[in-house]
């Protein structure tokens, strides 16, 4: 896949700011001044989907979803599950292009850091959920905060045999049971956005559990995808996965020309049409940010890619 201008005139679609800027800036290198990059930004809040997410928001700062099936309300606290209560719509709203300096946000994110517990965990030391949040909270211009240390310092300290991550809720069900992939791109794809972890142990351990595998298959059969979620290319960002989440992580880290990545990147950049644009393969039906149609092109998933891509060139760790 190559930046064509016909392909990036396509992902800096005035209609999507929040794309445009970070098109911009991400994949361009464009500055923070540059006249482009303030107008993208300055358009951001006014944008449809901050709107929709923004007038969803319950007056003291979080999001409620009711249950299809059972009509259970959730959301005031941290439950997880569904897709579109708080720890969502924040992190929508973090890849929107929001952060902290918004009134809105800093109330729901205020609130719901006030909900971890006090080694830093959210709920059953779920790992994806703990990345998912890091992840989100670094975006949303937060890294500062002790709160998110106490987090970081717990992915740090929480080991497994594999190198990968698990949680007390898979932990409980089989006793020593494999690390969950899911759970352990998250605390990756967190992790990358924190250089000065890159060379904790903990940190390696994670990157050697992908590396390992080739990023996305089985480590006993390097020719089988791990799950399902490799095979397909979803978006927004939830509890599933991406093959481009793990390589970007791990190009992130410096890893991205690993010879052992080499047939996931050939499965990954194989998925673009002749136009080299990705399609949308999935996206959660109940999610309140309306991203694209399954089964089209789809502009922030093929940003993605290309991001991916750009890291991957960017740098190659020697050690």
């Amino acid at each position: 896949m190559s930046l064509t201008e016909n392909l990036l005139d396509w992902l800096l679609d005035p209609g999507d700011p929040s794309l445009r800027l970070r098109v911009l800036v991400e994949l361009l290198g464009r500055g923070a001044d540059d006249p482009e990059v303030l107008q993208a930004r300055h358009a951001i809040p006014g944008s449809p989907a901050v709107r929709s997410l923004l007038k969803s928001m319950h007056p003291d700062g979080y999001w409620t979803q009711k249950h299809a099936q059972t009509g259970v309300v959730s959301g005031a606290g941290v439950e997880y599950g569904a897709f579109a209560t708080t720890h969502f719509c924040l992190a929508y709203l973090a890849e929107l292009g929001l952060d902290s300096s918004h009134p809105q946000v800093a109330l729901a994110a205020e609130r719901y850091l006030g909900l971890q517990q006090p080694d830093g965990d959210w709920w059953q030391h779920l790992s994806c959920l703990q990345g998912y949040n890091l992840r989100t909270f670094i975006r949303l211009g937060l890294r500062q905060d002790p709160r998110l240390q106490r987090t970081v310092d717990l992915l740090l300290s929480s080991p497994r045999r594999d190198g990968g991550c698990l949680c007390d809720l898979h932990e409980l069900k089989r006793p020593r049971s494999k690390s969950c992939v899911r759970g352990s791109a998250k605390a990756l794809l967190a992790l990358a956005e924190l250089p000065e972890t890159w060379d904790h142990p903990r940190c390696r351990e994670l990157v050697d559990y992908f590396l390992r595998r080739g990023g996305i298959f089985r480590s006993k059969n390097q020719g089988e995808l791990v799950n399902d979620d490799m095979g397909r290319l979803s978006f927004p960002l939830t509890w599933r996965t991406n093959a481009w989440e793990i390589l970007l992580g791990l190009s992130r880290m410096g890893y991205g020309e690993d010879e052992r990545l080499a047939a996931a990147w050939m499965r990954l950049e194989g998925q673009a049409d002749a136009d080299g644009r990705c399609r949308l393969d999935w996206t959660p039906s109940q999610c309140p940010w309306k991203v694209g149609q399954r089964g089209a092109p789809n502009p922030w998933v093929t940003f993605y890619v290309l991001l991916a891509q750009k890291w991957r060139r960017a740098a190659v760790r020697l050690d």
